[in-house]
């Protein structure tokens, strides 16, 4: 148990937790900008999957920024292809997303396949490019704890900063724009927009892309900083997890940025945890992540039912 404590307050747990949270925060976040608009993506894993593979492929004959922007365009892809089956041709918006999960599964073994020549399993036979490491040296400089600041907040990959970033822009974007309000408006109760003349398929239609671009992000993290390569369904139901986060961050930027780290400590967990207690099995601890998200899922759950009852009364108070 020392060895435990030691580990997780040491800065080396600290960068493997950021490591982790990176591609659950974004998928997180793009779920949070589908689900207020009233379009839930269940297809967040998919997404992810399809944006890694693109990304490694792409980065063995291209600059590793160019691979993170074909990631990236690919997540937006299928989040218009969502949009289009969804809101112009009427599907339902789960089977879509399962559509979606169900053709990544399957697809990007195929496309590996072709890629690396028959290799269905891993792309270990491309030599793909990584995300280069952000070092931050003017911290160490700091009287004090400059060291400590310089060993926390360097060796992080710009996907890391730009998903920090990215949930003061949307909490930004939705609490003090006027497309956010539509945004939230949609999702709330779209006949009042509708009514008003703001375009309700086409803020859902855009906020599909939005979350597939975000969730092409974390796809790219996955296979190009966390692990550099793509492996067969190497997102291992992170897609699903963001989904968990969201209702645990109480469908809010702030909160899906806490849940989505709560995420990541567990998975940190999963990773270090094998090697001090070799006793505890591995398959059990790689389950960390799952169990937390079905306790989140179940507390989430109880506090929407307590605030129901107590708003009960205070609506037929008011009637």
């Amino acid at each position: 148990m020392t060895e435990l404590l030691i580990t997780v307050f040491s800065a080396t747990f600290f960068v493997t937790v950021i490591r982790t949270s990176t591609p659950l925060l974004f998928a997180t976040l793009g779920g949070l900008i589908s689900d207020l608009s009233g379009a839930l993506n269940v297809a967040l894993e998919g997404m992810m999957l399809i944006s890694a593979l693109t990304a490694v492929i792409v980065s063995v004959h291209a600059p590793w920024y160019v691979a993170v922007l074909a990631g990236f365009a690919a997540g937006g892809v299928l989040g218009a292809l969502m949009g289009f089956f969804h809101l112009r041709l009427k599907a339902d918006i789960i089977l879509v997303g399962f559509a979606v999960n169900i053709l990544a599964a399957g697809g990007t073994v195929f496309a590996l396949s072709l890629a690396t020549g028959g290799d269905k399993g891993t792309s270990i036979n491309l030599v793909s490019k990584a995300i280069p490491t952000i070092d931050l040296p003017f911290l160490a400089a700091i009287p004090g704890i400059g060291p400590l600041l310089h060993s926390l907040l360097s060796g992080h990959s710009a996907l890391s900063w730009l998903a920090i970033l990215s949930v003061f822009g949307i909490w930004y974007f939705l609490y003090r724009t006027p497309p956010g309000l539509w945004l939230r408006g949609v999702g709330e109760y779209p006949a009042a927009p509708e009514a008003a003349g703001i375009p309700v398929a086409k803020v859902r239609f855009w906020s599909l892309v939005a979350s597939g671009l975000l969730a092409g992000l974390g796809g790219v993290q996955l296979a190009m900083f966390n692990y550099v390569g793509f492996t067969r369904d190497m997102t291992a139901g992170r897609g699903f997890i963001a989904l968990g986060a969201v209702l645990l961050g109480a469908r809010h930027p702030i909160g899906a940025m806490w849940a989505a780290l709560l995420f990541g400590v567990f998975d940190a967990l999963s990773i270090v945890m094998p090697n001090l207690f070799s006793w505890i099995p591995a398959e059990l601890i790689q389950s960390i992540p799952f169990l937390v998200t079905i306790i989140a899922l179940i507390l989430f759950s109880l506090r929407a039912q307590r605030a129901r009852r107590v708003a009960a009364p205070l609506r037929s108070a008011d009637t």
